[in-house]
């Protein structure tokens, strides 16, 4: 449609006038945020109030048994100003165990690498590690084919040399004067003999030509020689035949090695006949797999017996004696396992300056085990009195450990060399403390050499709520 047909018409804006605000309607509008912020300050400090009130309460509540219980700080008297408020204890006389204390490894009682003593291919392994075996044991097997034969041929070879000597086996009163070798030489020589003595007689009587004593001397000395030659044969034929017999023993012994057993140890072992048994602690070869001569195929160990090996400073060198008892400890078990010291070494070692002991541990049950980390307790000497405080009294700075006894109301500073400690006292070893010296335990940080001090006074403790009986 076309706009002029709209008949024009003034566009006029409505234009509606606002009431004008008062002054003091402004005003109260400005003051209501002022007003509800300050509300909220003062219910926030109430609530704050209430709560510090509560906690104030329930701590007091809480500690004031413990509040109650501490001892007074100072007595009732008077006391000397700048006095220091302390706690003492007099030095204890108690018995102490000495003891020196070293680290080292445990070694098996004894300890055996098995090797091949020949060539050959493992046929057939009957133990394994941690198998425990006695003297005896077979451990492996060898194909024992090649040295079968061997032992054969030496057998055959001893036969042909026995015959030669007319024997099947050749004893210690052999005599080789009965071989007929022999025999004849001997009967040759003898019957050259006689006709030299014949020859000699017709010769003294001019009935032999000098040609003919010589003949007959000559046989006599070849007859001889022979003699004496078939004798040497024959010592040489005993010789060829106890040569065979140990290449006999030689083949009978390399067959015998194609099997190796446990070995018996050579010195005595602790525990008797149960002490030897050995436990299989390596295996070098399989089945199947050919093993060089001196090749290492089992190791075993004596373990119901162990050798701990530790070393001691020089210093101690003194102290410590065969026969001695040990405690030794070790990182799996609780409980130390007792020994005694068996050898000491006459050396000090030059680079270390140590000496090593060496200690026999007993293993029944096999729960220590060889090669574990050890660490030893050798108990010396018993004293019967040593004086020693509690370790609160220790006091040490800059290197400089001290303490603080009691004397005619006075603190007097000790410098100690301490000696052997727990976790509750320690051992004073210099200077020389008298008996009922008073031990200062606390309140030294405010001490010095001649600082007065008051006996802080102890109260008996009073009965814990939780010990209290209530009745049915």
């Amino acid at each position: 449609m076309d706009r002029s047909s709209f008949p024009s018409a003034p566009i006029r804006e409505a234009i509606v006038p606002l009431p004008a605000m008062s002054a003091a309607a402004r005003e109260g509008q400005d003051e209501s945020p002022k007003r509800s912020w300050r509300g909220r300050l003062l219910w926030s400090c109430v609530v704050l109030l209430v709560l510090g009130a509560g906690l104030v309460f329930v701590g007091g509540s809480l500690h004031r048994r413990e509040k109650e219980s501490l001892p007074p700080e100072t007595e009732t008297t008077e006391r000397e100003p700048g006095a220091v408020v302390v706690t003492v204890e007099p030095v204890a006389y108690r018995p102490v165990q000495r003891k020196v204390e070293a680290v080292g490894t445990l070694y098996g009682y004894e300890e055996v690498s098995i090797a091949a003593k020949m060539d050959g291919r493992v046929l057939r392994i009957h133990r394994d590690v941690s198998d425990h075996v006695k003297p005896g044991d077979l451990l492996v097997e060898f194909d024992p084919t090649d040295y079968d034969l061997l032992l054969c041929q030496a057998e055959k070879s001893l036969r042909v040399e026995l015959a030669k000597l007319g024997v099947d086996e050749l004893r210690p009163d052999f005599d080789v004067e009965r071989l007929p070798a022999v025999v004849q030489a001997h009967e040759r020589m003898n019957n050259a003999k006689l006709r030299l003595d014949r020859t000699r007689a017709l010769a003294r009587s001019s009935a032999a030509t000098p040609e003919e004593l010589t003949d007959r001397t000559v046989d006599f000395r070849a007859a001889d020689a022979e003699y004496h030659n078939q004798i040497l044969s024959a010592r040489s034929l005993v010789a060829t035949v106890e040569m065979k017999q140990q290449g006999l023993a030689i083949a009978r012994q390399q067959l015998k090695d194609m099997a190796i057993k446990v070995p018996a140890p050579l010195q005595r072992v602790p525990g008797g006949e149960s002490g030897a048994t050995y436990v299989v602690s390596q295996r070098s070869v399989s089945e199947g797999s050919f093993v060089r001569t001196g090749t290492e195929v089992f190791k075993l160990v004596i373990d119901r017996t162990l050798k701990l090996k530790v070393l001691v400073p020089e210093r101690f060198s003194s102290e410590i004696e065969c026969g001695q008892q040990v405690q030794v400890h070790t990182a799996a078990h609780a409980q130390p396992s007792a020994g005694r010291v068996v050898r000491i070494n006459p050396t000090v070692d030059p680079t270390n300056r140590t000496l090593q002991v060496e200690i026999e541990v007993a293993n029944p049950e096999g729960k220590l085990k060889p090669g574990s980390f050890a660490k030893a307790s050798i108990l010396t000497r018993n004293d019967r009195e040593v004086a020693v405080v509690p370790l609160d009294g220790l006091v040490t700075f800059a290197g400089i450990t001290k303490i603080f006894v009691v004397e005619d109301g006075r603190a007097k500073e000790l410098r100690v060399t301490l000696g052997m400690q727990n976790t509750e006292w320690v051992e004073i070893v210099r200077p020389s403390l008298p008996r009922g010296a008073q031990v200062v335990l606390s309140g030294q940080t405010a001490l010095a050499d001649g600082s007065p001090v008051v006996l802080r006074r102890t109260l008996p403790p009073s009965p814990s709520p939780s010990t209290h009986r209530t009745g049915p």
